[in-house]
C-alpha cells in the first residue's frame, strides 16, 4: 500500500501523504482486521471537527448564536456526512486545519507564541495527511509577520519564524518516522510536479467530478486502453519525475507558453470545476440510484445547499472583520493558484468549506439585524456573486446526465478526438447500463467510425514503415 502507482498516470511515487494511512492501518491492527472500528473512528473525528468548529466560530465573532448555527450547519452538511462514513483522508485533514486555525486565532487574539507553536504542529499534521498544504505554511508565516508589523510599527519576525520552524521540524520528522513505512521520506516534490505536468495537457483537463465527461476521459485513455496521446498534446509525467527541479521546470513553463491561450483556457476549467456544486455524494446518489424524480431532487437541494452555503460565506467575509480573515483569503487564493496549475476537481475545495460555513453563519446572523446592508454596494462582492451563480447554473447541466447518456459522450468524444482504441474499449463494456434507442444508435455509429479508424491508423503505420 505505501508504494502507490499514481491513478494519473502510473507515476512510482509516494502517494499520497501517510497518516491517514497510518491512522486506518493501526486501527485494523487493533482491530484485528475489522474496518467498522476505523469507520467509527472516522465518524468521531468529524463529529470533533464539529466542535473545534463551533469554538473557532465563537473565537472569530464572540457570538454563541454564530458559532452554534456554524456547528449545526457542519455537522449536518451532508458532503462532511459522507466522507465522515469513508477512508478519505479529507476527514482527519479537516480536523487538523480547523484545529490549526483555532490556534492562529488565539495566538491573533493573545500575541501569545505558544498558540503559534501548536498551530504549527496542527499545520504539519494536515500537510502528511492531505497533499499541498505545506505549501501554505508561508503565507501564514507571511501574515502573522504582517500582522505583527501592524500592531507594533516595528518588523518582529518572532511569530512567523516560530511558526515556520516547528511546522518543518514537525513536518520532516513525520516523513523520517515513516520511511520504514513508506521506503523513503515522505515529502516527495514528484506528486506536485507529476500533477502540474498533467495540468498543462492541451487536449483536456483531468477533472473526475461526475457528469465532465472529458475529465474523466483523460483517465480512460491512460488505463482502459493505454493509447498514445497525440504528439505535442502533453509531456509525459514520467519523463518529467526522473529531472531535477530546475530542467523540469523550465521544460513545463516553454511548454506551456508554446501554446498559452490554450493553458490559461484549461486552467480556466479546472477553476471551474473547482467552484462547481458537483460533490462526491451527488457521484454517489447517480451511480447507485440512477433516473427518477427523487434523485433528481436530492442532488438539486444537495446544489443548492453547496451554493448558499458558499454564497453566504463569500458575503459573510466581506461584512467581517475578525482576526481570521485576511488568512482565509489568503487561503482561498492558494487554492486557486494549486488549482490554476495542476488539476482541479470539486474533492479538492473540501479544505476551504468549514470557513465557509462559519462565514456563512456569521452572515445568516446580520441578516437577521441589517448589518449585512453595508456590503451592498461592494462591486467586487457583486462581481463574485454573479460569476459564481453563472458557474454554478453553468456546471450543474453536468449533474443533470445520467450514467449511460455519460458513457455515451465518452464513446463519442473519443471518436472525435482520435482515440480509437479507447472507443473500441468502452464498448467492450457497455453492458453496465441499460441505454435508450436513441442511446444505442449513437454507440453503433460511434463503434463504426472507431473501427474505421483503428484500420486506417494501421494503415498509415505500415505505409510509413514502408517509406522508412
Amino acid at each position: 500500500m505505501h508504494r502507490l502507482y499514481s491513478k494519473l498516470e502510473q507515476i512510482p511515487v509516494t502517494f499520497p501523504p501517510p497518516l491517514n494511512f497510518l491512522f486506518i492501518a493501526i486501527l485494523l491492527y487493533i482491530g484485528n482486521g475489522n474496518t467498522l472500528i476505523p469507520l467509527v473512528a472516522i465518524a468521531v473525528t468529524g463529529w470533533l471537527t464539529v466542535i473545534v468548529v463551533y469554538i473557532l466560530a465563537k473565537e472569530m465573532f464572540g457570538s454563541e448564536k454564530t458559532a452554534l448555527i456554524a456547528a449545526l450547519i457542519c455537522g449536518l452538511y451532508p458532503n462532511f456526512i459522507f466522507y465522515g462514513g469513508s477512508f478519505y483522508s479529507e476527514t482527519l485533514a479537516l480536523l487538523w486545519i480547523v484545529g490549526s486555525f483555532l490556534m492562529l486565532a488565539k495566538h491573533i487574539k493573545s500575541a501569545n507564541s505558544i498558540y503559534t507553536f501548536f498551530s504549527a504542529i496542527l499545520w504539519a499534521l494536515a500537510s502528511q495527511t492531505r497533499a499541498g498544504l505545506h505549501y501554505f505554511s508561508l503565507f501564514i508565516a507571511a501574515l502573522l509577520i504582517v500582522d505583527v508589523f501592524k500592531k507594533e510599527q516595528k518588523i518582529k519576525l518572532s511569530s512567523g519564524v516560530v511558526f515556520l520552524g516547528v511546522f518543518w521540524v514537525t513536518f520532516f520528522s513525520i516523513g523520517i518516522a515513516a520511511k520504514p513505512i513508506s521506503g523513503e521520506n515522505v515529502f516527495n516534490s514528484k506528486n506536485g510536479v507529476a500533477a502540474i505536468t498533467l495540468g498543462v495537457n492541451r487536449i483536456m483537463t483531468p477533472c473526475t467530478d461526475y457528469g465532465h465527461v472529458k475529465g474523466n476521459l483523460f483517465y480512460d485513455i491512460n488505463h482502459l486502453s493505454g493509447e498514445r496521446w497525440p504528439t505535442s498534446s502533453q509531456i509525459d509525467p514520467r519523463e518529467i519525475v526522473e529531472m531535477r527541479t530546475p530542467p523540469a521546470a523550465v521544460k513545463l513553463i516553454t511548454f506551456a507558453l508554446q501554446d498559452p491561450l490554450t493553458y490559461i483556457g484549461n486552467s480556466i476549467i479546472k477553476l471551474s470545476c473547482f467552484w462547481s456544486p458537483n460533490q462526491y455524494i451527488i457521484s454517489y446518489i447517480k451511480s447507485q440510484f440512477p433516473g427518477g424524480f427523487i434523485t433528481e431532487a436530492l442532488c438539486f437541494v444537495l446544489a443548492l445547499i453547496y451554493i448558499g452555503i458558499v454564497l453566504g460565506g463569500i458575503w459573510g467575509l466581506f461584512i467581517s472583520r475578525d482576526p481570521l480573515r485576511s488568512i482565509f483569503i489568503s487561503f482561498i487564493i492558494f487554492y486557486c493558484i494549486l488549482i490554476f496549475f495542476s488539476v482541479g476537481n470539486s474533492k479538492l475545495r473540501l479544505p476551504l468549506m468549514p470557513f465557509f460555513i462559519i462565514y456563512c453563519s456569521f452572515f445568516l446572523i446580520c441578516l437577521r439585524d441589517g448589518s449585512w446592508r453595508i456590503a451592498k454596494s461592494n462591486k467586487m462582492l457583486a462581481i463574485l456573486t454573479v460569476v459564481f451563480l453563472i458557474n454554478s447554473i453553468y456546471k450543474y447541466r453536468e449533474i443533470r446526465l445520467s450514467p449511460p447518456e455519460i458513457y455515451v459522450q465518452k464513446v463519442e468524444l473519443c471518436t472525435s478526438l482520435g482515440f480509437p482504441k479507447t472507443a473500441i474499449s468502452l464498448l467492450d463494456h457497455i453492458n453496465w447500463y441499460q441505454y435508450t434507442l436513441k442511446q444505442k444508435e449513437r454507440l453503433e455509429a460511434s463503434k463504426i467510425k472507431a473501427q474505421k479508424m483503428v484500420i486506417n491508423n494501421l494503415n498509415q503505420y505500415h505505409a510509413d514503415k514502408l517509406v522508412r
